[in-house]
């Protein structure tokens, strides 16, 4: 049975795994080795800490609309700090799980809002939330065009169809798609957007 897996996929790699398998490892050995060391590469995005919480938590936004949080978790960032928000809005149809993530300005003084996600379809189940990828020109990243950008390509197989996870989400569009506490790749996109937006031209 194994052999019938294996030659469907790769007659060398069927060879390889008997080669190791000769070493006394089982088959389940050699799987919980590969993911480990796949979840062990994944794993290095940056390096962060957590700084404590606020709940509530609350944002005035330009317009001037304040609005109320549940909670806002506090990280360090390369010594900058970042504040990923938790709370519901309605979005796309219903009322969704909404999560923001805030830089504080190097003085401490202001906010800026830098990456926003949205619950999906199956939150409930997966607490899954989505997130527009966008451009150094805050253009919105269409299909295929996400492997242009190369800070993104560490995540690729987290980059879903917007409107894949969100029924009424946007076609032909790719979005970040990761639980809402998963939160090394919550700020590696909060860092990108920022990166983004303070390079010279954006």
């Amino acid at each position: 049975m194994v052999k019938e897996v294996c030659v469907e996929l790769d007659e060398k790699l069927y060879e390889e795994i008997q080669r190791v398998r000769g070493r006394g490892l089982s088959l389940v050995d050699i799987i919980k080795a590969g993911i480990e060391k796949l979840a062990s590469a994944e794993s290095k995005l940056l390096e962060y800490a957590e700084c404590g919480k606020q709940a509530p938590f609350s944002y005035r936004w330009p317009t001037g609309e304040e609005e109320v949080f549940d909670e806002a978790l506090c990280f360090n960032v390369g010594g900058d700090i970042y504040y990923v928000a938790y709370g519901f809005r309605e979005s796309f149809g219903s009322n969704r799980r909404r999560v923001i993530v805030f830089k504080r300005s190097r003085r401490g003084k202001t906010l800026s809002a830098l990456v926003e996600f949205a619950g999906t379809d199956d939150w409930n189940e997966t607490k899954l939330v989505a997130s527009f990828i966008k451009k150094p020109d805050n253009k919105y990243v269409r299909i295929g065009d996400a492997d242009k950008l190369p800070e993104y390509t560490v995540l690729k197989n987290y980059i879903k169809e917007h409107s894949s996870v969100i029924k009424d989400g946007k076609k032909g569009y790719v979005a970040l798609v990761v639980r809402e506490d998963d939160y090394e790749k919550i700020l590696y996109h909060a860092v990108q957007r920022y990166k983004y937006k303070s390079s010279p031209g954006s």
